[in-house]
């Protein structure tokens, strides 16, 4: 074989071995797509929102101190010694998934003896307000409020049928972003808002 037919045999082989590239994909201008995997309508993923932000420093332990209007009624039989006015215990407040809530892990003792609960704290894009939701070791269902902010309050309201019947309720935040944070509860008893329970936080310092 001469030399230039087995340069030639050469480069076929070679050629063989090589895998073909795929013709590129055009747009409809028939010009060269550097992204052919992009749609018309991608679905944007947004950053975490401001009003989120402002609950950055929830973030942490906090300890409670309670106070319950009428503690007799939120009496359980499992609860030892006469129920006080008062309750005690911790809330540790994380970032949830993607940063686009705040996870809030409640460990108290009141009336109803040891508790536990988890709240949830979200800000809607859509409808422009906080959601809460809560759930609780005393009682069955999800309690889900809404709300936004009223003067310097964060306050939400919504239904609480944890007990089997409907009642409005309503949870005011005061003291928001400051030292002196409270959480008061409201129901509605007959025909306006009775207080419930008013819970005092107090940051823990983080481990030296």
């Amino acid at each position: 074989m001469t030399g230039g037919r087995l340069a030639a045999a050469l480069g076929l082989s070679l050629l063989a071995l090589c895998p073909s590239s795929a013709p590129a994909q055009e747009n409809e201008a028939g010009n060269p797509d550097p992204d052919p995997d992009r749609v018309e309508n991608p679905v944007p993923f947004p950053e975490p929102s401001p009003e989120m932000r402002k609950a950055d420093f929830l973030l942490g332990t906090w300890t409670l101190a309670e106070t319950w209007a009428e503690p007799r009624r939120y009496k359980r039989g499992n609860y030892r010694g006469h129920p006080g006015d008062g309750g005690y215990g911790t809330a540790t407040c994380r970032l949830g998934p993607g940063d686009f809530s705040l996870e809030c892990d409640y460990q108290e003792h009141n009336p109803m003896g040891r508790v536990t609960s988890r709240t949830i704290l979200s800000w809607d894009p859509s409808d422009r307000l906080y959601r809460l939701d809560r759930t609780h070791s005393a009682f069955p269902g999800i309690l889900r409020l809404s709300g936004g902010f009223e003067g310097g309050d964060l306050v939400f309201r919504g239904e609480d049928s944890s007990t089997g019947r409907k009642r409005p309720v309503r949870l005011v935040f005061t003291g928001w972003a400051t030292d002196r944070l409270a959480e008061t509860l409201d129901v509605v008893e007959g025909k306006r808002f009775e207080p419930v329970v008013t819970i005092r936080f107090a940051r823990t310092p983080p481990p030296p």
